[in-house]
């Protein structure tokens, strides 16, 4: 039966969309999708930042929609590691507090690591789309 369960569990997918705002500064904006409808909270961390959905509100995914969730901005220089971490959860993250030490386990986790170009730029393939099942 938990194998019928892990079946009809939802996909859920992440990336990371990377842009450079006119001052110069890189903008990673995290975008997720699922091919069911789902509800969950995020938790987004990177160099030097840690950010999450909070609020009480959870984030609504319905099927083949993608939804810009969450997004970062600093200043990026060639050879610069870059690496981002993804936490879904299943209830909001109600506090700062909360936001660096989630409770529960995360439904799916992800994980992005690059190194910055000469131009300064992340390696699309590096942010790319991973998915996984919510569980």
């Amino acid at each position: 039966m938990a194998w019928l369960a892990q079946a009809q569990a939802a996909q859920v997918c992440a990336w990371i969309v990377e842009s450079v705002e006119d001052d110069g500064a890189h903008q990673f904006a995290l975008n997720l999708s699922a091919d069911a409808p789902t509800s969950v909270s995020s938790r987004f961390a990177g160099p030097g930042f840690t950010s999450a959905s909070m609020g009480g509100d959870m984030i609504q995914l319905a099927p083949g929609e993608a939804k810009d969730v969450d997004g970062e901005g600093f200043d990026v220089s060639a050879g610069d590691d870059l690496a981002f971490d993804v936490r879904l959860f299943d209830h909001p993250l109600a506090s700062i507090d909360e936001m660096k030490n989630p409770t529960g386990r995360p439904l799916a986790t992800f994980s992005f690591h690059s190194k910055a170009g000469a131009d300064g730029h992340a390696s699309p393939a590096d942010l790319a789309k991973q998915c996984k099942p919510l569980g």
